[in-house]
């Protein structure tokens, strides 16, 4: 099976997001929002299995913590092809995506080597847009592993496998 971890968009962030959407080919439907920390790719069951004690021990060192994102542009390239909110990646993040890194490489995962870039991919309009600027901000106090598979015409149905939520005060 397909899978990735990532942080789900929920409440005004998710309005905002299919507001900004909204008219672009190929807009993420509102369940699909999430931003990325960790794509495994295809896993085996067990690794599945064997990774979800690693991720309910990381997810507990950590406490919630705010994202802004500052740009609606075109990702990953100046040309797409999809529309996303960026941002910078702050000191919280970089540490639970290092800590993701580690955890998920002592389950024999081990992740693209391209840096990390947050984002929410909100649509793949096939063509080059605008930037916008603005303050959007994401709270992360869980991480979800999910299961991505293909729906029809090629959108991803993303499934929650389990959820992490951060306990550290």
């Amino acid at each position: 099976m397909r899978c990735f971890i990532g942080v789900p968009v929920g409440g005004e962030l998710a309005e905002e997001c299919i507001l900004l959407a909204a008219g672009h080919a190929g807009a993420a439907p509102l369940g699909n929002l999430h931003m990325t920390l960790a794509f495994m790719g295809e896993c085996r069951a067990e690794q599945v299995e064997a990774m979800v004690p690693h991720l309910k021990t990381l997810a507990a060192s950590f406490a919630a913590f705010s994202l802004p994102f500052t740009r609606c542009e075109p990702f990953p390239q100046e040309r797409g092809p999809f529309l996303a909110l960026t941002g910078a990646l702050s000191p919280e993040l970089e540490a639970l995506h290092k800590g993701l890194e580690e955890r998920l490489s002592d389950c024999g995962i081990h992740l693209e080597p391209r840096p990390f870039r947050p984002h929410v991919t909100l649509a793949r309009p096939g063509h080059s847009l605008p930037v916008l600027t603005g303050e959007w901000r994401l709270l992360v106090s869980s991480f979800w592993l999910y299961q991505s598979q293909r729906g029809e015409n090629d959108f991803p149905i993303y499934s929650p496998l389990a959820r992490f939520p951060f306990s550290c005060p």
